[in-house]
């Protein structure tokens, strides 16, 4: 039963929430197919791909993607002192994160796929739907049993981002991650934290209160994710009075200032909109 298997890799990967996002990779990787994961800076997708290669007992292989990523990146290259000496053999030859992939039959990591130029997105597309990667001069590889691709996919209102070609697009089974509900993100604050949520000292009710608040303003154009929160519930907890609107304000600055982006235009700095998103719950709250 698919439920079953949910639970297991929860159980085993310590992951809270997220049960019908694991059901569908689940389900995709049953028809053995590859899986694009959209979803905010955050929110577990890098956990999640981990989870489940390590479930299917598939080595991992990671590729952090950008616009300077190229081909041999991806698949390899040869070492040109190696084909002085050498020739065009295997010694000489470096492999990439791909190649590697096919090769032992694992699971390849392809993070923020949609900031990798198109033309070495093109270079994925035989190895994606015919498990085939021909190699110039040297070989062709045809994936191992266990090999499949998941890839994550920034929102397209990020910065840096390319808009992702149908081809590509077409060989993947597409998977949503939103953030968490509120409850789900103040015990991820706890575990995290190691911190008990009692009424005198309600820090990850109220960390996660500001996280949320950060997605909702109007002037901020990406809010934190949970780490955000994290990072304040631990900075808070470590003042001797962590009942102190001030204390409450330097600890959200500090643990915030990097995660958000404001809208263009704005006339306010990040110092204000923290401040005031900070003493808004804190009035709001019991405190």
């Amino acid at each position: 039963m698919i439920i079953d298997k949910v639970k297991k890799i929860k159980e085993q990967y310590n992951i809270i929430g997220r049960t019908d996002e694991i059901r569908k990779m689940i389900l995709a990787r049953s028809v053995d197919k590859n899986i694009l994961i959209e979803g905010e800076v955050g929110v577990g997708k890098t956990t999640l791909a981990e989870a489940i290669s390590q479930y299917y007992d598939s080595n991992f292989y990671r590729i952090d993607c950008s616009e300077e990523t190229l081909t041999h990146n991806l698949i390899g290259h040869f070492d040109p002192p190696l084909v002085i000496a050498k020739g065009y053999i295997e010694e000489s030859y470096v492999y990439g994160a791909l190649a590697t992939a096919m090769s032992n039959g694992g699971c390849l990591f392809i993070n923020e796929i949609n900031r990798m130029p198109e033309s070495t997105q093109n270079s994925l597309l035989t190895a994606l739907d015919e498990k085939i990667l021909d190699i110039p001069k040297l070989k062709k590889i045809k994936a191992k049993d266990g090999f499949f691709v998941i890839a994550t996919l920034n929102p397209s209102a990020h910065v840096g981002v390319n808009v992702l070609g149908e081809a590509i697009m077409d060989r993947f089974i597409w998977i949503k991650l939103d953030y968490q509900s509120k409850e789900e993100e103040q015990e991820i604050i706890r575990k995290e934290v190691n911190i008990k949520n009692i009424p005198k000292d309600n820090i990850a009710e109220i960390s996660q209160k500001i996280i949320e608040s950060t997605r909702k303003t109007m002037s901020i154009r990406r809010g934190s994710s949970i780490r955000g929160g994290i990072d304040l519930a631990a900075l808070i907890s470590q003042y001797e009075n962590n009942q102190s609107t001030q204390n409450w304000i330097e600890a959200a600055i500090m643990a915030l200032y990097n995660k958000i982006e404001l809208e263009d235009g704005n006339t306010r700095t990040k110092r204000e909109i923290i401040s005031d998103i900070v003493l808004s719950v804190l009035n709001k709250s019991d405190f």
